[in-house]
């Protein structure tokens, strides 16, 4: 069985447009903001004043305290509302400090035709979830490796197989997907929209990652039933 992932993208874009005023305030609460607090420490720890790629950035979140490390940070979010948000967010920041993709730029899948800016960054972010908005991780990993230097860090935050709250509530969903040798898959609803979020175990993200990103380490943050990954370029 052939995935559409065009179509599956597309919703997931139009997802994020009509949730996108809705967002911060959906985040910001416990334990959402001590989750996003510790991803903040794990990734300070990690990657000093550098390049920083923000990938899926929603928002803007992550944009004050990565900003504050006097980092340059491209900015990639492919839903317009979402971006629309972080920058009309941000818009007090310098500059040259944050940069913004546009439409084409922001969509990874062409980052092997044309590069999405000109240097190679040092670190990436990917936080809350963004890996399971991806039906094909390993092109993911792969247009990744292209603008991430060697020895540049890769630092996500994903829902895991682990997370049984979810595949519970959509087991049917999640056992046809494995059935059909798909990326396994559960459906989430916010009032009238709805998401795909593609459920990855740890081995599966090393799998994908592993011809260009070296496993370095995971940690579950209980109980919000995500993990955090850091990977290596090799």
């Amino acid at each position: 069985m052939i995935i559409n992932f065009m179509k599956t993208g597309s919703e997931n874009i139009l997802y994020y447009n009509a949730i996108a005023n809705e967002y911060n305030d959906m985040l910001d609460k416990n334990p959402d903001k001590i989750i996003r607090e510790k991803v903040a420490d794990k990734f300070c720890g990690i990657v000093k004043t550098a390049a920083v790629l923000d990938f899926g950035g929603g928002t803007g979140l992550d944009l004050d305290w990565l900003s504050n490390n006097n980092r340059t940070i491209f900015f990639c979010e492919p839903s317009i509302g979402m971006r629309e948000r972080a920058i009309y967010d941000h818009k007090n920041l310098p500059g040259d400090t944050v940069i913004f993709l546009d439409d084409f730029a922001a969509d990874f899948r062409q980052w092997h035709v044309q590069l999405p800016f000109a240097v190679k960054v040092d670190a990436v972010l990917l936080n809350f979830a963004v890996l399971n908005c991806i039906p094909d991780i390993e092109l993911l990993f792969q247009n990744l490796a292209i603008v991430v230097k060697p020895g540049g860090n890769i630092i996500a935050l994903a829902l895991t197989k682990n997370f049984t709250k979810i595949l519970r509530a959509n087991f049917w969903r999640f056992l046809k997907s494995v059935i059909n040798h798909e990326p396994a898959s559960v459906m989430v609803r916010y009032k009238k929209h709805r998401q795909t979020v593609y459920v990855y175990s740890i081995n599966e993200i090393i799998k994908a990652s592993k011809k260009y990103f070296d496993f370095c380490s995971s940690e579950m943050l209980p109980p919000s039933g995500f993990t955090l990954i850091h990977l290596k370029r090799k």
